[in-house]
């Protein structure tokens, strides 16, 4: 989706469907700093809903938590993500979100999560002349 993040070989995705456990499917990606994407599958379409990043550094070098897991295991909107995600796939009727993540700060890259988060949501809004739905 993002030529940009084809660098980031430490990467993956997972599903998380309507009476899925958050907790359960997200429990084999790693708490690195990243950026991720959420895409929307609903009605046999897919749209990008949100970019978001984890883990923010300090001003001695060090990155702070949460990392991916626990970021997305934390609040969006001030509601736990699981209620709101839930919430969000009653009111779109949403079959399910597929979330990739991208670690953009290890020992091959070096790239602070919030750069690459900006970028990418840059290159979003040139493209649709919007953020996406959620952010």
């Amino acid at each position: 989706m993002f030529d940009e993040l084809k660098n980031y070989k430490n990467n993956g995705h997972f599903f998380f469907k309507r009476g899925n456990n958050l907790r359960d499917v997200s429990k084999d990606v790693p708490d690195l700093p990243r950026v991720y994407y959420i895409i929307r599958l609903a009605g046999g379409r897919v749209k990008l809903v949100y970019i978001g990043k984890s883990g923010s550094i300090e001003q001695d070098g060090q990155f702070n938590k949460p990392g991916l897991r626990g970021s997305l295991n934390n609040k969006q909107n001030g509601i736990k993500r699981q209620d709101y995600f839930e919430n969000k796939f009653r009111e779109e009727n949403i079959d399910g979100l597929d979330i990739y993540w991208f670690v953009t700060f290890d020992k091959t890259n070096r790239d602070l999560p919030g750069y690459v988060e900006g970028l990418i949501m840059q290159i979003y809004f040139e493209r649709h002349g919007s953020l996406p739905a959620w952010n």
